[in-house]
């Protein structure tokens, strides 16, 4: 068929009218549906409702109030979420105080805390030392002390000057000697400027030796409390023996000085009192021999009473020290005041204390 100019220029007229229809439909038939609008749509970020601080998420970019804005936020320190940190971290780390993070929901809260757990100061070695030294004044005081230690430097000398002194003295010498060590012992502890106090544990081992050596006679055993006595005196005078052996600083009473031995130093203290003082009048003609004896009686008594001699921690043996350190200190004081009458009395309590003492605890 055979299309002329002006029908050709129609035929494509209408072509291109029908292409742009169907392109109109299919525009049409791509249409999304409303419900697929909706899902391409940007949708809005709510809060989370999780206990979990790390699941919170970013805000939507639509403005919110400023106060909305701070209480959502979440907070970084060097990349780590800032809720993990504790409110109170050096004083946690101090006091070892447990807390409930009730932050994080993988950690179960306990039913209770655990209560606080306190460190107990204990109490400082120059208190306690203090503590001891007011309590062996109350005792001795210091000038009886060096009195007496002098005392007994005297009459070891006059016993270890010779074989034969040595011989005939040998019980005197234990008990002088044990004595020495008792009070040797006391000697860092008490509150006395004694020149050789940081000494006192030479003095208190080489007496236990002087004892332990006069339970024999003879050169040999002589020789062996000869030696050590020599060191006392040169440590008692201000100096230091050229060899000394190692030493405690503190060493138990009873491995020092023998309960026996001071028992019998006490017995024959009581012989004295009881045959000496009858009376106001002797107390006061008696007063400068009498008041060393006395104090040392209740040194000696707080010697025995202390835990480490065996019975020390039975409840009688316990009453007896203490009535007989009781009975001193008031003989004591009496001797000091010249009163007889409170003198009496003391001594009748240091008396009873021994009676009684000794039916249940003499070399037992």
């Amino acid at each position: 068929m055979k299309i002329s100019g002006n029908n050709s220029w129609t035929v494509v007229f209408l072509l291109l009218l029908c292409v742009g229809m169907l392109q109109g439909c299919g525009s049409e038939s791509e249409e999304k549906s409303p419900e697929a609008k909706q899902s391409s749509q940007p949708v809005k970020q709510g809060k989370t409702t999780s206990n979990d601080a790390s699941g919170k998420t970013a805000q939507s970019s639509e403005k919110a109030s400023d106060s909305s804005s701070k209480d959502t936020e979440q907070k970084y320190v060097d990349g780590i979420p800032y809720d993990v940190f504790f409110d109170r971290p050096l004083q946690i780390a101090a006091d070892g105080t447990m807390l409930a993070d009730n932050k994080s929901a993988s950690t179960a809260t306990p039913d209770k805390t655990p209560e606080k757990m306190t460190e107990q100061t204990p109490e400082s070695s120059t208190n306690k030392g203090a503590q001891t030294a007011a309590s062996w004044d109350k005792y001795i005081s210091e000038e009886m002390l060096q009195g007496e230690i002098k005392r007994i430097r005297n009459k070891l000398n006059s016993k270890l000057n010779s074989v034969g002194n040595f011989n005939r003295e040998l019980l005197s010498i234990q008990i002088d000697a044990a004595t020495l060590a008792a009070l040797a012992a006391i000697v860092p502890d008490h509150s006395g400027k004694f020149t050789w106090k940081e000494k006192a544990k030479y003095v208190r081992d080489f007496a236990t030796e002087i004892a332990a050596a006069a339970e024999n006679r003879g050169r040999p055993a002589f020789e062996k409390a000869e030696k050590p006595f020599l060191n006392i005196i040169e440590i008692l005078d201000g100096g230091t023996p050229a060899e000394l052996p190692d030493a405690e600083d503190k060493a138990d009473f009873s491995d020092a000085a023998d309960r026996n031995l001071l028992m019998k130093n006490i017995k024959e203290k009581q012989d004295w009192i009881r045959t000496t003082i009858s009376g106001e009048s002797e107390l006061k003609s008696n007063q400068e021999d009498l008041l060393p004896k006395v104090a040392l009686l209740a040194a000696l008594g707080k010697v025995t009473s202390q835990e480490d001699y065996v019975f020390a921690d039975e409840e009688n043996y316990q009453k007896y020290c203490k009535d007989l350190i009781e009975g001193s200190l008031m003989m004591t004081e009496a001797t000091k005041e010249e009163d007889y009458t409170k003198f009496e009395k003391g001594f009748a309590l240091f008396n009873k204390s021994c009676n009684d003492c000794h039916p249940e605890y003499l070399n037992n």
